[in-house]
């Protein structure tokens, strides 16, 4: 019986789109040329799987439907010969991830949808690292980038409830930690700046707080020639930090 559970393990697929690209067997990456890892993204990216025809109009939008379709075959026969069944589910309709994958994407979701209803305090910190990944960074295909938007705008929020939680907590180095990786994921949004600098004043670092309102003020104004709001000025306006801005 343990055996059986080793070569089970051994065949899990695993598609990873966070930080990278990644098709692997258990630990074993299948390597696999970038045409038909663009298949298998653009699939992964729908849940429910896409005709035939939306594949097609995906990848190859500018050919004419004939040669598409012929595209779209070889592709999909490059792909079994590569993986067997193991990844993508083919009829003559549709193509879909085949049943069993692992989709990090999935996992992380399901983790920011969590935080976002307020329940951060179930999330494990493996959960919480990927809410810092970037979906496919250096892809440009409209398909991933209109993807990846929908990715930024769910751990953003995810991200900020978290640093809320742990700074409410008293855990203010958490709370610096997790509201500067939402600032990377929107370097203009205000409040991770604003959570980042209520971390270090909770920590008694002021100088380090004021810091961050500086360097967000100034690239604010280069930006969109905006100063930040009240709110965030306010957070200096103890009278032990006041003589330190003034």
């Amino acid at each position: 019986m343990h055996g059986d559970e080793e070569t089970a393990g051994a065949d899990d697929v695993g598609l990873d789109l966070l930080s990278c690209f990644r098709c692997r067997t258990g630990d074993t990456e299948i390597r696999l040329p970038h045409a038909l890892c663009a298949l298998i993204v653009t699939v992964a990216l729908e849940p429910g799987g896409l005709s035939r025809a939306s594949v097609q109009s995906r990848l190859w939008p500018d050919v004419p439907s004939p040669e598409a379709g012929k595209r779209l075959r070889q592709a999909l026969w490059r792909v079994r010969r590569e993986t067997g069944d193991r990844v993508l589910d083919v009829t003559p309709a549709q193509v879909a991830l085949a049943g069993g994958v692992d989709v990090d994407l999935r996992e992380a979701e399901r983790v920011a949808r969590a935080v976002v209803k307020g329940e951060a305090r179930a999330v494990a910190p493996a959960g919480t690292a990927l809410l810092a990944r970037e979906l496919l960074p250096g892809w440009t295909d409209e398909g991933v980038r209109a993807a990846r938007d929908r990715w930024d705008r769910l751990r953003l929020h995810a991200l900020e409830r978290l640093a809320e939680h742990a700074l409410a907590s008293g855990d203010a180095p958490g709370a610096i930690e997790l509201a500067e990786a939402a600032t990377r994921v929107d370097e203009l949004g205000e409040t991770p700046h604003r959570l980042t600098a209520a971390a270090h004043l909770a920590r008694g670092d002021h100088v380090s707080a004021w810091r961050v309102f500086l360097r967000y003020r100034r690239l604010l104004i280069e930006e969109i020639g905006l100063e930040p709001s009240s709110l965030f000025r306010n957070l200096f306006q103890q009278p032990e930090v006041r003589s330190l801005v003034s």
